[in-house]
């Protein structure tokens, strides 16, 4: 072919991509509209990954010449114009602007939604909590620092769930993991991990009796991070942030926590959602 003819061929590729990007767009409408009759959240986590999951599965079975993350980035875009259809989302982030945060916002929602920088992680929470911000993205976790505790400290007090996360490598192959906060976690994908708020007596053998709760059914503890202890009217309380393997909803979690709150330990799950194997490259 000659490079003309090549040229007409992308025109004419770009021609359908046009028109099935805006017959996408009308669909997308109507999926809008019958969210909003059922008070349905707009953006939906799990959706939304399972969507991402099988685009790139159908692009290895294609053997296409596109890496996985061009399919991500092209997909996000296309979704983040399909959020601005349905409502107009707005995503409240530590800033400033321009901030790591901000770029994985960006990352994470695309350039067509609404955002807005915030000075510390409680401003974030407040904003989403006074349903002022659709959603929140907050750091929770450093490779090389740990957790970020200014974070997951204002989980305690908070109605805010986890619905999302993200991995984000950085500069020295240090790895960053950002939260995106709701008003309810995500609904399950096969593949999920689960956030919990742990507070149990403090004194020995306390940590021990958890751990082996989440491994007589068989769930595994990916994470666990204590914090000081709470003097409260029953006495000194040791608190725990603890990340699972699996949703809330499955069985097997289902009945830990339900053994844990029989055995006085105060349980609060901050949030399910889709674990995250895919690594982000922001900046």
């Amino acid at each position: 072919m000659t490079l003309e003819e090549v040229r007409h061929k992308i025109d004419a590729i770009d021609k359908e991509l046009l028109r099935l990007l805006n017959e996408r767009a009308e669909c997308v409408n109507i999926v809008g509209e019958i969210k909003h009759r059922a008070g349905l959240e707009i953006y939906a986590p799990e959706r939304e990954e399972k969507l991402l999951r099988k685009l790139v599965e159908l692009n290895t079975a294609q053997q296409g010449r596109l890496p996985e993350r061009s399919i991500r980035a092209i997909y996000r875009e296309i979704m983040s114009a399909a959020l601005a259809l349905e409502h107009p989302l707005s995503i409240a982030y530590l800033g400033p602007t321009g901030s790591r945060t901000h770029q994985v916002a960006l990352s994470k929602f695309g350039h067509g939604v609404a955002y807005t920088a915030e000075t510390c992680a409680q401003a974030v929470f407040d904003r989403v909590t006074a349903k002022d911000a659709d959603y929140g993205v907050l750091p929770i976790e450093h490779s090389t620092q740990g957790a970020v505790h200014h974070t997951l400290d204002q989980f305690v007090g908070s109605p805010l769930q986890i619905c999302a996360q993200m991995l984000v490598k950085g500069e020295d192959d240090a790895r960053s993991r950002y939260i995106i906060l709701g008003q309810r976690s995500s609904g399950p994908t096969g593949d999920d991990s689960t956030m919990l708020f742990l507070e149990v007596p403090d004194e020995v053998g306390a940590l021990s009796h958890l751990l082996e709760s989440f491994a007589r059914h068989g769930v595994n503890v990916r994470m666990i991070e204590s914090r000081l202890a709470h003097v409260s009217d029953t006495g000194k309380a040791a608190r725990f942030f603890v990340e699972v393997s699996g949703h809330a909803e499955e069985p097997s979690l289902a009945t830990t926590i339900q053994e844990l709150r029989a055995s006085d330990v105060n349980v609060k799950v901050l949030g399910s959602y889709p674990s995250s194997a895919w690594i982000e490259t922001v900046g």
